[in-house]
């Protein structure tokens, strides 16, 4: 079953994240990050066990993002991903959303449940900030 996520949920779910970080396929998120997002959060739940979880930020009417896809690795390749994606799917559109971006190396998996990798020839661009910039050289 797959449901909006409670604050009774952030433990659970801050293990599934921590899981999913140490294989390198999301971002780590601190508990307070969490504290402030919970309202985005869905989460699948068997037998009373969260195994997995998604979270749909929003960014304005026009884009959100799914994010923090991660399900447990006893319950993978059972189609409780692609439910957890089409949950924020049908989320966004009840909230009248119109484009939804994963940044994603699962291509393949998001292209199976209808993203592309450009949407009306537009293609997304990239800056990426060389981190050791002194910062008092930026005007």
């Amino acid at each position: 079953m797959v449901r909006k996520a409670k604050r009774s949920d952030l433990n659970k779910i801050l293990r599934l994240l921590k899981y999913g970080a140490s294989s390198g396929k999301v971002l780590t998120r601190s508990k307070s990050d969490m504290l402030q997002n919970i309202n985005n959060f869905f989460v699948c739940v068997e037998d009373n066990l969260v195994i997995g979880c998604v979270s749909l930020d929003i960014y304005s009417p026009k884009l959100a993002e799914i994010r923090s896809l991660v399900v447990d690795f006893a319950y993978q390749r059972k189609g409780i991903g692609s439910l957890l994606v089409q949950t924020c799917l049908m989320e966004a559109k009840k909230q009248g959303i119109f484009e939804i971006l994963a940044i994603t190396d699962k291509d393949q998996f998001f292209k199976g449940l209808g993203f592309r990798k450009s949407i009306e020839e537009k293609h997304p661009m990239f800056l990426k900030l060389d981190v050791g910039y002194n910062k008092r050289e930026v005007i």
